[in-house]
């Protein structure tokens, strides 16, 4: 009788080792694909922040109109409230005074973020001309911006100059 049972100890352990085996390739894949959700998650995030950014940081006193709707169109809550009630007091300086502002990202990142919401951290370099400076004068911003996931898009929330 022990010779039979051999056997059945052998075939019963490997399809433990088959069920731990598979238990554990499960639990990988669901963790890759957890990864490449928040790889995705950020990516997008910081992808709208880098847009937003570089909508803020450039315009031209001849096409206002459309360079600060780009702004309100990927903005949300507060930040657009404010933006907009802005626009037109903007709108007077930025024209009479033929000021434009030609944005260059130069780094961004994710501080941190969740499924629905992100802050980045953008730096960015503008030229800016008027008419009292028409060679432009170069400035550099750090932005940090807080980002909301609406709909399945990144928009952004709050913007703070803060360098």
């Amino acid at each position: 009788m022990t010779s039979k049972r051999g056997p059945l100890i052998l075939a019963w352990a490997l399809s433990v080792l088959l069920v731990i085996a598979l238990a554990g390739a499960t639990i990988a894949v669901i963790g890759l694909r957890k990864q490449s959700a928040d790889e995705s998650e950020r990516e997008g995030a910081m992808k709208a922040g880098r847009q937003l950014a570089l909508d803020f940081t450039s315009y031209d006193y001849t096409t206002w109109d459309a360079d600060s709707k780009r702004v309100v169109d990927d903005s949300t809550g507060q930040f657009k409230t404010e933006f907009q009630a802005g626009i037109d007091a903007v709108k007077a300086d930025v024209v009479t005074n033929k000021a434009t502002s030609k944005g260059d990202v130069k780094e961004a990142a994710v501080v941190s973020n969740d499924k629905d919401s992100a802050q980045v951290l953008v730096i960015v370099n503008a030229v800016v001309t008027n008419t009292a400076s028409a060679d432009g004068v170069e400035r550099r911003y750090r932005i940090k911006l807080d980002m909301v996931r609406e709909k399945d898009r990144w928009l952004t929330a709050d913007l703070q100059v803060v360098g």
